[in-house]
């Protein structure tokens, strides 16, 4: 296992992981509680998985398999960090892209379907 730190300058620290063919991302986001979630990013075989934690009451990391577009941006600016520093490939920021893509359709086509209820009920009055 080799390990390679990296230091922002907001003095976050993020570390990457790479065991084999696997990378691993890890960030910290502030929650409205004041406490630190730490994220976790994971590329295999082509896959992106998710997993986070509260810093201090979590000890267990807990897996998203959907994630938000806030969350899916957070990621896709740690990636393109790491990628402006030649840390990753550009391919992995464009699969975030793709991610990020995907869950704002999902959020324009449930508003488009909200909207279309909506219409149908007043058109019935």
């Amino acid at each position: 296992m080799r390990i390679h730190a990296e230091r922002k300058p907001d003095d976050k620290c993020f570390v990457s992981y790479y065991y084999g063919l696997v990378k691993i991302h890890d960030w910290r986001v502030r929650n409205e509680t004041g406490e630190n979630r730490l994220w976790r990013a994971t590329k295999h075989g082509g896959k992106w998985s998710f997993m986070s934690r509260l810093q201090r009451s979590e000890e267990e990391w807990t897996a998203h398999d959907t994630m938000s577009l806030d969350d899916l941006q957070k990621v896709r600016e740690v990636l393109f960090n790491k990628y402006q520093r030649r840390r990753l490939p550009w391919e992995d920021v464009v699969q975030i892209d793709a991610m990020i893509e995907d869950a704002q359709a999902g959020v324009d086509n449930a508003d488009n379907a909200d909207n279309a209820g909506d219409a149908g009920e007043i058109s019935q009055e």
